[in-house]
């Protein structure tokens, strides 16, 4: 492998973990699975609040930005998932 190819391999692993980021993000605002363990549904409202602060977060606009994403439609889809809005 090249440097070259080392290199664009590297950028579309960074890529695609910064976009599973943001799917996991939109996912766990959408997911309504209620559990019968009340850890499982403490662990669940704990994702559902980090991919609430993570769509709203500088972080989240300068990762779209930079991977030319449309971040108010992705929070626009995210959101509307969201009781708490």
């Amino acid at each position: 492998m090249t440097l070259e190819e080392l290199h664009d391999a590297e950028c579309e692993f960074t890529r695609n973990l910064l976009c599973g980021m943001i799917e996991q993000a939109v996912e766990d605002l959408r997911s309504e699975k209620v559990f019968v363990s009340k850890q499982m549904n403490a662990h669940q409202e704990i994702d559902r609040d980090t991919a609430l602060h993570f769509i709203r977060s500088k972080a989240f606009q300068g990762i779209c930005d930079v991977l030319s994403l449309p971040a108010d439609k992705i929070k626009t889809k995210a959101l509307k998932y969201e009781s708490r809005d």
